[in-house]
């Protein structure tokens, strides 16, 4: 395991928008944007940090008569898992959460009204939500006259880490805080840090869908291992398959080279969940629950295969 943090910390610019999303100073819908469909790079890329450059003071709403939310991206490869064990966001109200929570989703693109605007990634399902959750502590950082907030620093103890794989999303998982602060501080800066991927933060409600607010990124912290499955990538859901699948009560491999040494399965979350040292290459699954995992096979000659198994 590599041991990697993400750091998203700074102040900055938001839409002015219809539905009353964002506080502080207004900026149009429009310009720049790190937009990419192709899925996030290994581990090297792991460590991003935003460089707070200015001193406005901004934000978005999650809370609201129509349910205001926002998300921010965590690019994921096909074949890597994120344990996430501490998470810092940058919450604005006038008094201090009482709690916070988080919801992550899975990645879909979205075809914008305008027909040569570019597609952009949003949130689609709901994959996790994290309500084991506690405030350890908070840090006042600044103050926004017009609503009489305070902007803080807000520290969340995970009682388990939150355990992210690839196999959930394409390319990205998003993840939005629900709490009872009113904002969710954001900066226009973000592309001047160093390293920094991933897409800008993304607005919905229960009365419109999900959009990209460009040029925007929400303010957070997190510390998580990194963690590749030992996998070629010339390897990954090429060279080799399994069938049937979906499976039911087992399956089996064809186009392997070598003969099988073993099998470990791994869960959605990144958990081992079975292992056959074995050169068996008819696989039991009828003990695993409904769900995607990944199947990790390594042969005799050295190769390892790695394929996504849905299993009914």
């Amino acid at each position: 395991m590599k041991k990697i943090v993400f750091f998203l910390s700074a102040l900055g610019s938001v839409l002015s928008f219809s539905q009353n999303l964002g506080y502080g100073s207004s900026v149009s819908q429009s310009g720049n944007v790190r937009t990419s469909n192709t899925p996030a790079a290994k581990v090297a890329t792991c460590n991003v940090a935003v460089i707070n450059d200015t001193t406005e003071e901004n934000g978005v709403f999650i809370i609201g008569n129509s349910g205001q939310k926002a998300a921010v991206d965590i690019p994921i490869a096909a074949n890597q898992t994120i344990k996430i064990t501490s998470i810092v966001v940058t919450l604005a109200s006038k008094l201090p959460p009482s709690f916070v929570n988080f919801v992550f989703y899975n990645n879909i693109l979205s075809t914008p009204e305008d027909p040569e605007d570019p597609r952009r990634n949003i949130p689609n399902q709901q994959i996790l939500t994290v309500t084991d959750s506690s405030i350890e502590s908070y840090e006042d950082v600044g103050y926004e006259p017009l609503h009489e907030f305070i902007i803080r620093k807000v520290k969340v103890k995970l009682q388990t880490p939150i355990l992210l794989n690839g196999t959930m999303s394409d390319g990205r998982i998003w993840m939005s805080t629900k709490s009872d602060a009113n904002a969710w501080s954001t900066t226009a800066h973000y592309d001047t840090g160093e390293g920094v991927v991933g897409e800008s933060l993304a607005m919905g409600s229960n009365s419109f869908d999900w959009f990209q607010l460009l040029n925007q990124e929400c303010l957070y912290e997190l510390v998580a291992e990194c963690d590749l499955l030992s996998v070629d990538d010339a390897n990954f859901n090429s060279k080799s398959a399994i069938y049937p699948n979906p499976a039911q009560d087992y399956f089996e491999y064809k186009g392997i080279n070598g003969n099988i040494v073993s099998t470990n399965i791994y869960s959605s979350n990144g958990s081992l969940v079975k292992t056959v040292n074995s050169n068996d290459s008819k696989i039991n699954v009828s003990n695993l629950k409904s769900g995607v995992y990944i199947v990790q096979t390594k042969t005799s000659n050295g190769n390892t295969f790695t394929n996504k198994l849905i299993k009914k």
